[in-house]
């Protein structure tokens, strides 16, 4: 379905591609793969670069995003929209179940905690929200880590050989990547 404000949808697409790259990106390359006249693409991106959204580096006769986006992501991390969602529902499954429940999300190959509920009683173990834990010592990391596409869990692990066997651990044998892929 066409957009009722493509200008918007274009410049909400072009933020999105910035986003996604790891380096700044010639405007004739952001037009072509978005398939957006170039003349459009120069006028949004004259007027996000107005507006902070992006910067250009002229000797790379490219763009990367800028401080103004890296304040509408913070704003959203302000609202704390998972952890408004996840309170009622961790409340409400920690009622149920008798236990603690968690709101956690993949960061890298780490979970990070964002919502918690406990009952009164101590709980079996201790976590805390804020807190980042490799993925895969967690019920939370391994349940996110078994719903990504194999093609997504291999490029988490990428470059890893070896696993923590377990938190906090001194020694002990290492926990090998391809063994933690295949179970």
């Amino acid at each position: 379905m066409p957009s009722k404000v493509p200008a918007a949808a274009s410049t909400l697409r072009i933020l999105t591609y910035l986003a996604q790259r790891s380096r700044p990106i010639a405007a004739s390359r952001i037009a072509s793969e978005l398939d957006i006249p170039r003349s459009s693409t120069y006028d949004i991106l004259a007027e996000l670069l107005d507006q902070g959204f992006v910067l250009h580096y002229s000797d790379l006769h490219a763009y990367g995003l800028g401080p103004s986006a890296y304040e509408l992501s913070f704003g959203y991390t302000r609202q704390a929209p998972l952890a408004r969602l996840g309170k009622r529902v961790t409340e409400r499954l920690t009622d149920r179940v008798g236990e603690i429940s968690h709101v956690a999300v993949l960061q890298g190959r780490h979970v990070l905690y964002v919502v918690e509920a406990r009952l009164s009683k101590p709980a079996s173990y201790p976590t805390d929200v804020g807190v980042r834990v490799p993925a895969h010592l967690t019920a939370s990391g391994r349940a996110i880590l078994s719903a990504l596409p194999a093609n997504q869990l291999a490029a988490v692990f990428t470059g890893e050989t070896v696993l923590e066997p377990h938190l906090g651990a001194e020694v002990g044998p290492a926990f090998p990547v391809a063994r933690a892929l295949a179970d």
